[in-house]
C-alpha cells in the first residue's frame, strides 16, 4: 500500500509537471516572444527622431497621438542626422520618423527635376527603396533658409540667394555639419548662384551659430525656417529665385508594417491635418526660448487639437 501511494504521487507529480510546460514552454517562466508569423499590424511602434528641436518634437507628436489612440508606441529620439536615423529605419530599430519631402527627395534622387510641392511628394513616393513608405505630408513646412544680420544686409545690399556672389569670396558661411554634402549647400550655391564662399564652418549647435553670426564670425548662415531664432535676432531671409531649396513640408516616414496599419496610418494623418507652420514655430519656441519640455509641450499641443 505504501509503494502504491508513493507511485501515485509521484505520477501525479509529473502530471502537473508536464500541464506546466504545456502552458509555458519558457523555462523561465516569462512570456513567449511574438511569432515571426502574428499580425504584424500590432506590433509595438518605435517613433525616432532627428537631433534638432523640431524633429524631436513631432516625434512626440506623433507617439503620443498613437497611445492616445490605445496603439503601443515608444520613442526613441535625438538619433542624430538623416544618415543615422535612416540605418536605423532599415534595421528596424525604429518604424517612424518624422520627415520632409524636398530633403528627402533629393536624398534619394539628387537629380530630380520636381520643384513643387505636389510634384516632389509625387517623385518622393517613386524614389523611396523598398519597405519605406511616407504618408500624407502635412501643410506644415520648414524650409532651409540662408540668413544675414540685417546690418550686413544693408552694408552689402542683400536680398536674394543671387546676390552671395559680390560678398562670397570673403565670406565663411555656417550651417549643420551635413550641409557640407548637401545638393543645396555650398556646392549647390557655387553651381546655380555662382557663390564661392571662403570657409565653410559647421555647426551643431544652432545657439552658438547665432552668436558667431551676430558677432561676425560668420557672414551668412542656414536655419529652419521656423526656429524662433531668425525673428528674435531680425535676421534677413534671402530668397531663393532658381528654387534651389525644394518645398519641404513635414511628412511621417514609415516601414510598410506601419503603414499596412489603418488605426496607425489614420492617426498619424490626422496630425499631419491639423499641423501648420504657424504651430511648428510656436512649439519650436516653447523649447528652444521658454525651456519648456518637448514631451509636455507636444501633449498640450495634442490635447487642444482634441488628437489626445
Amino acid at each position: 500500500m505504501k509503494i502504491k501511494n508513493v507511485t501515485a504521487t509521484i505520477a501525479a507529480a509529473l502530471l502537473l509537471a508536464l500541464a506546466g510546460c504545456a502552458g509555458n514552454s519558457n523555462p523561465l517562466g516569462e512570456s513567449a516572444a511574438p511569432s515571426p508569423g502574428g499580425d504584424q499590424d500590432q506590433a509595438p511602434i518605435v517613433v525616432g527622431s532627428a537631433n534638432f528641436t523640431e524633429s524631436q518634437i513631432l516625434g512626440e507628436l506623433y507617439a503620443q497621438a498613437l497611445q492616445a489612440k490605445g496603439i503601443q508606441a515608444s520613442t526613441k529620439l535625438n538619433i542624430g542626422n538623416r544618415e543615422v536615423y535612416l540605418k536605423a529605419l532599415e534595421e528596424g530599430t525604429i518604424s517612424v520618423v518624422p520627415e520632409y519631402t524636398g530633403n528627402l527627395l533629393i536624398n534619394y534622387d539628387q537629380d530630380t527635376t520636381a520643384k513643387s510641392a505636389a510634384e516632389v511628394e509625387q517623385a518622393l513616393a517613386e524614389a523611396l527603396p523598398e519597405g519605406f513608405q511616407v504618408l500624407k505630408s502635412s501643410p506644415a513646412a520648414d524650409q532651409d533658409v540662408y540668413v544675414v544680420t540685417k546690418a550686413y544686409a544693408d552694408e552689402h545690399g542683400l536680398a536674394s540667394l543671387a546676390d552671395l556672389k559680390k560678398i562670397s569670396a570673403g565670406a565663411i558661411l555656417g550651417g549643420p555639419s551635413e550641409l557640407a554634402t548637401r545638393a543645396y549647400g555650398p556646392e549647390g550655391l557655387e553651381k546655380i548662384y555662382g557663390a564661392k564662399f571662403k570657409e565653410f564652418k559647421p555647426y551643431d549647435a544652432p545657439a552658438v551659430k547665432a552668436r558667431d553670426l551676430n558677432d561676425g564670425k560668420i557672414q551668412v548662415a542656414t536655419f529652419f525656417t521656423t526656429e524662433s531664432v531668425i525673428a528674435a535676432n531680425g535676421y534677413v531671409q534671402l530668397a531663393d529665385p532658381e528654387s534651389m531649396i525644394l518645398p519641404q513640408n513635414v511628412v511621417p516616414l514609415v516601414t510598410d508594417a506601419v503603414a499596412g496599419n489603418a488605426d496607425a496610418k489614420a492617426t498619424l494623418e490626422a496630425v499631419q491635418a491639423a499641423l501648420t507652420t504657424e504651430d511648428l514655430a510656436g512649439l519650436n519656441k516653447r523649447v528652444d526660448t521658454d525651456h519648456d519640455d518637448p514631451g509636455q509641450v507636444a501633449g498640450d499641443w495634442l490635447k487642444e487639437k482634441g488628437l489626445a
